[in-house]
């Protein structure tokens, strides 16, 4: 093979690997254009802001579940997560509790963490499967906290608490900066490092792609599970504090589609439900694209049913134009990387000659 040829299938590997951002493009463009048509700048730096703003809610959820779904696995407790701890510690959170804000949010973030760990020790201890278990576990910790709070509503936060979901920092142009995009920024670099340049990272990938070589090879896969639940879903407890403090409320209803909308994120982001591949800033972009949609339609004045069917059709490609790419860049990389080993021999074989 060519030099050229080679050279073209790589590139067209890296642009398959962007199926990601091809996707936020496409979205961004094709509202772009239909609010161009009733007058309105759907690209102005003030309303990107907005949705960048209310996508970091999003992507620390999706970075959660983007955890469980490299394992091959799934979590849907985490918005029953959100509402029972902070439904559980929220009256500390209160104006007038005289508790610093630091204490409750620890309670809330460590307790989402035990119950992520129940689901880990469920499925690797039980052998129940991921889905069963997590799914108990949205029931059960959704029920108590209805048990818990009933029909009160914990309301009227501390404001210096709530600057981590309303904060904003500084303005570039119209694009203001806030604390939501920080925080999210910071999650996003933190779990890339840990996946992408630590032996954790490695085991979690190798794990997810073939949990019995992985056991074979002297990895703990238990273990390695076990973290990835409890990390999941303690980054749910902190997207409670999040949604808490953004809303200045909480209630047992706290979150309830989260779960989906999570899944949503990691699949548009590029993870694989069959666990072992995904890019973690896929998430950020995956996060971007579902409230592009919402924003996009809002903006249209579109009635509430015909948003839902809309915004399904638009995952449901979203999701299926990712999984293409993603399948067509993994062949360019076996066609690649055959063809560079059949180049390597010839080479070899000159020199013997």
């Amino acid at each position: 093979m060519s030099k050229n040829n080679l050279f073209v299938m790589r590139g067209k590997a890296r642009l398959s690997s962007m199926s990601t951002v091809i996707i936020m493009l496409a979205v961004l463009l094709l509202f772009a254009v239909l609010n161009m048509a009733q007058g309105i700048n759907f690209l102005s730096a003030s309303n990107l802001s907005t949705i960048v703003n209310q996508a970091c809610f999003l992507i620390i959820v999706g970075i959660g579940q983007s955890l469980v779904i490299l394992m091959g696995g799934i979590n849907l407790s985490m918005g029953a997560v959100m509402a029972f701890t902070t439904v559980m510690w929220g009256d500390m959170l209160l104006k007038n509790s005289g508790i610093h804000p630091l204490i409750p949010s620890v309670l809330i973030v460590a307790s989402a963490a035990l119950i992520g760990c129940l689901s880990g020790l469920m499925i690797t201890k039980l052998h129940i499967t991921p889905y069963i278990a997590t799914f108990a576990v949205m029931y059960a910790f959704r029920g108590l906290a209805w048990v818990y709070l009933r029909n009160r509503v914990i309301y009227s936060l501390n404001e210096g608490f709530r600057q981590i979901a309303i904060g904003r920092l500084f303005k570039v142009g119209g694009f203001s900066v806030t604390m939501p995009m920080v925080i999210a920024a910071g999650f996003l670099l933190l779990f890339f490092i840990l996946l992408r340049h630590t032996n954790m990272g490695r085991r979690w990938y190798f794990t997810g792609a073939n949990p019995v070589a992985a056991k074979f090879s002297g990895i703990n896969t238990d273990r390695v599970i076990i973290a990835a639940y409890t990390l999941s879903t303690a980054l749910a407890g902190f997207a409670g504090l999040m949604y808490m403090a953004r809303l200045n409320s909480t209630e047992p209803g706290l979150a309830g589609k989260t779960h989906f909308e999570a899944i949503t994120v990691s699949l548009i982001g590029g993870f694989a439900m069959s666990g072992g591949y995904g890019n973690i800033w896929g998430v950020a972009g995956g996060a971007i694209v579902v409230y592009t949609i919402q924003a996009g339609m809002n903006s249209l004045q579109l009635p509430g049913e015909l948003q839902s069917m809309i915004n399904g059709l638009l995952i449901i490609f979203a999701v299926f134009l990712n999984n293409t790419l993603a399948n067509k860049k993994m062949q360019l990389d076996n066609d690649v990387a055959e063809a560079v080993m059949q180049k390597n021999q010839l080479a070899r074989m000159k020199r013997g000659l």
